[in-house]
């Protein structure tokens, strides 16, 4: 069971502004804590108590001109004048002062140890090859284009079915239906396949035609298909 407090509202709004205004009285007691107090610098009046001009024809006066015009006067000091002063510092004499530069003398590189060759180029890595014998040709074994009767025909198949003289390139989808009467021959020969070469189709044709199969008083006609395969003459 859900029961739901309708008459309760929420005051964002007043909590917003509460806080907004609690924000507002930290910021400025926080300025005024850390408030920044800047010292002050007394300022000292300069009275020039003597005036000296300088005439650029001199060349004293002209020297002691350009050492004021020159930013480096106050951090490298003159060079003094005086022979004693200069006298007192020790004299600066370098490590490398009296030393000359010579060139070595080149030594001859040792000469390389001669190691005995195991190989050279004339050597034979390879065992020795037998001259491969050149055989003539072999001559393709003779074969025969052979009629396959269907089982229907097979009983009465005759023991030969060769079919000379027919250069058929594809036998196994080259089929004939045939019907042959009680005599044994061959009536009707109705081709079951399709051929590029017309002049083959018809003389197979007339080649499946002249075949003769055992004769069959019991069937008037006999319906059944051939076929035709390759075979290697005996």
């Amino acid at each position: 069971m859900l029961s739901f407090a309708w008459k309760i509202r929420e005051r964002t709004t007043l909590h917003v502004m509460l806080l907004t205004g609690l924000l507002a009285v930290l910021l400025g007691a926080f300025f005024v804590i850390f408030r920044i107090i800047y010292p002050s610098v007394p300022v000292a009046d300069a009275v020039p108590q003597r005036l000296l001009v300088l005439d650029p024809a001199a060349p004293a006066a002209l020297a002691l001109i350009h050492r004021a015009h020159d930013k480096s006067f106050g951090l490298i000091p003159a060079e003094p004048a005086d022979l004693a002063a200069r006298g007192s510092l020790p004299a600066f004499t370098p490590g490398y002062a009296g030393f000359e530069l010579r060139l070595r003398t080149m030594e001859p590189s040792a000469a390389a140890p001669e190691h005995p060759r195991l190989f050279s180029a004339s050597t034979p890595v390879l065992p020795e090859v037998t001259p491969r014998v050149h055989l003539p040709p072999a001559q393709p074994a003779p074969v025969v284009l052979l009629a396959v009767p269907g089982p229907e025909l097979a009983r009465r198949a005759p023991a030969s079915l060769e079919i000379p003289g027919i250069p058929l390139k594809d036998p196994e989808n080259a089929r004939f239906s045939i019907a042959i009467d009680a005599a044994g021959r061959v009536s009707e020969v109705l081709p079951l396949f399709l051929t590029d070469d017309p002049a083959t189709t018809k003389a197979l044709r007339d080649r499946v035609a002249a075949l003769r199969f055992q004769p069959d008083a019991r069937a008037a006609r006999q319906w059944g298909t051939i076929g035709f395969q390759w075979h290697a003459a005996p």
